[in-house]
């Protein structure tokens, strides 16, 4: 469970960074980024890898440094179902993030977040 908590972890923290090269690495080719409303839109958002990267890259998204609190982390053969709470100064997520072990690593496949303003 400790590489799950360890791929989690660079996950964030490369959004917080804006860090494209670690997104490469640590998201899975068929990655899917599924919220509920894209700033002042409403309606269901879908993005996938390349989408949620060129939104990093863009600025869209990242930028702030969040903390980490793992809520629950469940874990069958090669897939984790991890719920987790990121704060920002300016914004809090609650997520529910899929991980899958490819290739001897675990890599983010899908998350899921509901995000509120601090």
């Amino acid at each position: 469970m400790q590489q799950v908590k360890t791929a989690i972890a660079a996950f964030v923290k490369a959004g917080d960074n804006r860090d494209t090269a670690v997104l490469e690495q640590i998201l899975h080719s068929d990655f899917q980024n599924i919220q509920d409303g894209f700033f002042d839109e409403e309606g269901i958002f879908v993005f996938s890898k390349a989408d949620y990267i060129e939104l990093i890259r863009r600025e869209k998204f990242g930028g702030s440094p969040r903390s980490i609190d793992f809520h629950s982390i469940q874990q069958t053969g090669n897939i984790a179902a991890v719920q987790v709470k990121l704060e920002s100064q300016y914004l809090i997520f609650y997520s529910l993030i899929v991980c899958v072990h490819d290739n001897g690593h675990w890599k983010i496949i899908n998350n899921t977040p509901t995000i509120k303003a601090v």
